[in-house]
């Protein structure tokens, strides 16, 4: 099973906070969602506002804005490995960093997916 929709199902069934992991994530979830304004860029104040919600973790931070991208593009279904890795290298090029690569990227997906 692909790890990106193996948390949708998981976020499906037991709520978002049991996703997030500790507790210390967990209220750092609850936050004010931020929401992306445009598909092409990421603004380093947005940038700044989803690593916020997510609690200081990159790659949730660029699932969520992968996410948002979607719905801004009008598509409801859950982002694939590709769009979450786009989602990222936004993010790390709006704070002037050099994203992992999409190899590096899945195999940490697949950790979380695993814990």
């Amino acid at each position: 099973m692909y790890p990106l929709l193996y948390v949708s199902q998981r976020r499906s069934r037991v709520g978002a906070a049991t996703i997030a992991g500790t507790s210390r994530e967990a209220s750092s979830m609850t936050k004010k969602k931020p929401s992306v304004r445009n598909l092409d860029t990421v603004s380093s104040d947005e940038a700044r506002a989803y690593l916020a919600y997510a609690g200081g973790d990159e790659l949730r931070a660029a699932y969520v804005l992968a996410v948002d991208r979607n719905r801004l593009d009008g598509s409801l279904a859950s982002p694939d490995d590709t769009e979450v890795h786009h989602a990222l290298f936004l993010i790390c090029r709006a704070f002037g960093r050099i994203p992992p690569s999409f190899d590096e990227m899945r195999v940490e997906l697949r950790r979380l997916a695993a814990a």
